[in-house]
């Protein structure tokens, strides 16, 4: 009886911390950037070029209607949550694969820039332009 009892607390206690997990703010969806693969063209106003990353140019996903954002950093792949309003972007937590890859020279600022408070965005032209502390911090355009 005692080993019933704990097993349904277990699956209690796992069933809760799954939906919490899963929870966001899903209080916005843009249909002009949501789900469409970007590639990121401009990084802390320096271009980039395809060649100089393993995988091609580093790509985000931002899933408005799922509350995620995935992609990947020209090497690893990204996936995790994000909130989205009609102003801006929080983040949640982001977690990636970790393939040693030569001439990584982007990733630990391109994850810093995903693990910002609040990342504003603007749609000109069919370039996404993303922004922390209304500073530009990368422009994207729709991955052919």
């Amino acid at each position: 009886m005692k080993l019933h009892i704990t097993i349904a607390a277990c699956l209690v206690i796992i069933t809760s911390a799954c939906s919490t997990i899963k929870k966001t703010d899903k209080e916005y969806v843009d249909n002009n950037i949501n789900n469409i693969a970007w590639a990121v063209i401009s990084f802390k106003g320096k271009g980039l070029h395809t060649d100089d990353f393993p995988n091609g140019a580093p790509t985000i996903i931002f899933d408005m209607q799922d509350g995620k954002i995935n992609g990947n950093d020209g090497c690893n792949s990204f996936m995790g949550l994000a909130n989205y309003t009609k102003d801006y972007i929080k983040p949640g937590p982001i977690a990636s694969t970790k393939m040693a890859c030569p001439n990584a020279t982007i990733q630990s600022d391109f994850y810093e820039v995903l693990g910002s408070e609040k990342i504003t965005y603007k749609l000109t032209d069919g370039i996404l332009r993303l922004y922390v502390n209304d500073a530009e911090v990368m422009a994207l355009k729709e991955k052919q």
